[in-house]
């Protein structure tokens, strides 16, 4: 493990401000996009998930594409947005990458976590809607962070 090789990034360095984050493995189209009220912070957490993914047994970075270091990219993007402004910021750059064929990794960062359901991607809230489940989004997001399928998490089916 070479901790002297360093994520390449955009600013370099990182600012101490809140930013929108871009991880990217170019190579195979995936991206993980996230609001940070530190980005310098977050980037020195995504390096260390990136170089550490054998031994985290609950990685945040699910899905994380394999590569070295040196194989992902880091962009801050809406340098010192707002808080408020974040969501719609993270929301905007995930369709982006979407059209432009990129697979989105990772949980999500964002106040709206975004799911699959019957092959449409839409909030949490959105899924509860047309499932019209009785659990509360607290119940159903928890679930989901500790690995149940979405359709688990929303009552859906059974959990065997």
């Amino acid at each position: 493990m070479a901790y002297e090789t360093q994520i390449k990034s955009d600013p370099s360095p990182m600012p101490l401000a809140p930013a929108v984050l871009v991880l990217m493995h170019k190579r195979r189209r995936s991206a993980f996009i996230a609001y940070s009220s530190n980005a310098r912070g977050r980037a020195a957490v995504l390096a260390s998930s990136i170089r550490h993914r054998e031994e985290a047994a609950r990685n945040h970075l699910r899905d994380l594409p394999p590569g070295e270091i040196q194989d992902f990219a880091l962009l801050a993007m809406h340098v010192g947005l707002d808080k408020k402004e974040a969501d719609e910021k993270v929301a905007k750059l995930q369709r982006k990458f979407e059209r432009d064929g990129f697979k989105l990794f990772g949980g999500s960062r964002s106040a709206l976590p975004k799911v699959s359901l019957g092959g449409k991607r839409m909030t949490i809230v959105e899924a509860m809607v047309e499932a019209k489940t009785k659990e509360n989004y607290q119940t159903v997001y928890r679930r989901i962070q500790r690995g149940w399928s979405v359709k688990e998490a929303l009552g859906l089916v059974d959990r065997a």
